[in-house]
């Protein structure tokens, strides 16, 4: 079985239990050969934690600016909604066509193209807050001043419009930005994630390596592999099913379903390529 099959959760599983002392390090340490590599150990098995923490963090920061992205964008569509329809009526309930012009004049200011910008993204909401600002003139404003609302009036209301665009836009940024430094050609975090793999798989092997050429009892043997022929009999199922780290690992038993061998029964020969 090869090593490069476990997965982060499984290779960290392995080595906590070679390094907990109340578990297989005292074995470790009593062997001449393997007790050397503890420290290297416990950095592999460090390295694996951190660069998880890293994904981790950038994760749940890339989801908070899409969550706070969701809530202006409510507050948004529905000033600007709002007015628009109290433009409108403004122009239906008006008796002097001049003043229903400039209401209607007002909005088309507004809204160039109508509401079908409410339904783009949140980068052309932004922007197309900018562009209605700059259309929107100081007569204009001083009109929608001038019409009440409950609150305040229309120019606080089309402010606070202007201010979620604004907001969304700025979040919009952040958010392109995170997951570009997420992923510079899959060089930065991921490659981060595959160096602490891959000293992990090169710590393991020369501690199976060093296993090997101390000739340690059954018993001592069949403790320290036992972690090991746990989680890649696990890994051996999963890509035997065909199936994806995530769903396999989500639906398996905590022990896996493999159980260690019996005392005084040898352990089966693990893979180390």
């Amino acid at each position: 079985m090869a090593l490069k099959d476990l997965s982060p959760r499984q290779m960290v599983q392995i080595t906590a239990a070679w390094l907990d002392p109340e578990r297989e390090r005292p074995r470790l340490a009593s062997l001449k050969r393997c007790a050397p590599l503890i420290d290297d150990i416990e950095a592999a098995h460090d390295g694996i934690l951190k660069s998880h923490r890293r994904q981790k963090k950038a994760n749940d920061e890339i989801s908070d600016i899409q969550q706070r992205q969701v809530a202006i964008d409510q507050v948004h569509d529905r000033k600007a909604r709002g007015a628009h329809a109290v433009l409108t009526g403004f122009a239906d309930l008006a008796d002097d066509p001049e003043d229903a012009a400039i209401y209607l004049e007002i909005r088309d200011q507004l809204f160039a193209d109508g509401l079908r910008f409410i339904s783009a993204s949140y980068s052309d909401e932004a922007g197309e807050v900018k562009l209605a600002r700059d259309r929107l003139t100081p007569e204009s404003k001083a009109a929608l001043k001038a019409l009440p609302t409950p609150g305040g009036n229309l120019l606080k209301a089309v402010q606070a419009w202007f201010a979620a665009g604004d907001e969304l836009g700025k979040l919009d940024a952040q958010r392109v930005h995170m997951e570009a430094q997420d992923k510079p050609g899959e060089a930065d975090s991921r490659g981060g994630q595959l160096r602490a793999r891959n000293r992990w798989i090169k710590v393991v092997r020369s501690v199976l390596q060093m296993l090997e050429l101390e000739g340690a009892d059954t018993e001592t043997t069949r403790r320290l592999l036992a972690p090991l022929q746990r989680e890649t009999a696990k890994a051996e199922r999963r890509r035997s099913s065909g199936k994806e780290e995530g769903e396999a690992e989500g639906s398996a038993p905590t022990d896996g379903g493999a159980s260690e061998p019996a005392i005084g029964e040898e352990a089966p020969e693990i893979g180390v390529d």
